[in-house]
């Protein structure tokens, strides 16, 4: 499930940006979720790092 205030940002930066292609959409949503603190990151990194812990 997604938390709430990631639901909010994203829909938000869909919103704010409706002119723009689904892909500046999301890159758009990807900085504002960094903006606010999110990390972004691929599954294969999160993988890693928690084979590393």
């Amino acid at each position: 499930m997604i938390p709430d205030a990631v639901a909010a940002i994203i829909a938000a930066a869909i919103r704010e940006n409706v002119t723009n292609t689904p892909e500046e959409q999301g890159r758009r949503a990807v900085r504002e979720l960094r903006d606010a603190g999110w990390t972004i990151a691929a599954p294969d990194v999160i993988a890693a790092a928690l084979r590393a812990a």
